[in-house]
């Protein structure tokens, strides 16, 4: 059971850690905090959804089309309602996202209905014996997928022109606009690849919550694992994601089920009182 446990546990735990990353993204891009971030997986999830169903598109082939499009919304956002407060305190930015999460929540019931839809299967049906663990493949398949995914992104960042000035920019923007590098640009491809990572991470997690207008509370436990991590790490929000899965899903199987979203908030809490920059977070520095 705890193996078991364990590893459906990592599943989850790498949804989460998907969302953080995508939050992690804008942060260290534009130093703001997303709050639609859990919006925008629903509404990548929901246009996947669309186009399995309706344009009759292989259930991959439509999950990739909707975290495109996913990132096209995100894109949209960004210029249409971010960047006008570009320069603004970061307070407004949060009411301005936390006020986007509200609009995007209600125009997808507007679009879709706020009831539940079961998502088509991502994976076999049929469990793998590993051991003496019985692993469904919708979990594995959610880990290798995952994992692909974050091992794609570090070959973004490490070896491609866009990568390397998303990074320059994360470091220090009027030095990377200094060397010629687009800031502007960089903040667009930010909130682009952001959405797309979290409409991914709502396909994957669609299948086991049923699709609904109210999966953007993912985005709760997605913050939770980017500060368990370390705010602004990206290895931290990977960390993160998977510890807090595994933490949540041992509790709700040896404790009682009422208490099981509650104590992985207690393990962040206190890991922060021990350690406040987080698991692989950098201690803050400042001169005075």
């Amino acid at each position: 059971m705890f193996w078991q446990l364990v590893v459906s546990g990592l599943a989850t735990g790498c949804v989460y850690a998907l969302v953080a990353l995508g939050l992690t993204l804008i942060y260290r891009a534009t130093e703001h905090v997303n709050f639609a971030q859990g919006e925008l997986a629903m509404v990548g999830a929901f246009l996947g959804f669309t186009l399995h169903v309706h344009l009759q598109l292989p259930v991959w082939a439509a999950v990739l089309g909707g975290a495109v499009l996913g990132g096209a919304v995100g894109w949209v956002c960004e210029l249409a309602v971010i960047r006008p407060a570009e320069g603004q305190p970061h307070v407004n930015v949060f009411i301005i996202t936390l006020g986007l999460s509200i609009v995007l929540k209600s125009l997808a019931g507007m679009v879709w209905s706020h009831d539940e839809f079961p998502f088509p299967p991502l994976f076999s049906p049929r469990g793998v014996r590993l051991g003496s663990v019985v692993v469904t493949p919708l979990n594995l398949g959610t880990i290798a997928v995952a994992l692909g995914i974050m091992v794609g992104l570090f070959a973004f960042f490490r070896y491609t022109r866009h990568g390397v000035a998303m990074r320059a920019v994360c470091e220090n923007p009027e030095a990377a606009q200094l060397m010629g590098v687009e800031v502007r640009r960089v903040y667009a491809f930010a909130w682009i690849l952001s959405a797309g990572l979290s409409a991914l991470a709502g396909a994957l997690i669609a299948p086991v919550l049923n699709l609904s207008t109210h999966m953007g509370a993912v985005v709760i436990p997605a913050f939770a694992a980017a500060i368990l991590g370390g705010w602004g790490s990206f290895p931290g929000a990977i960390a993160g994601g998977m510890a807090l899965g595994v933490i949540e899903n041992l509790a709700g199987g040896y404790l009682a089920a009422q208490i099981k979203n509650m104590v992985p908030f207690l393990v962040v809490l206190a890991v922060l009182v021990a350690r406040p920059q987080g698991l692989l977070g950098e201690r803050e520095v400042r001169k005075v």
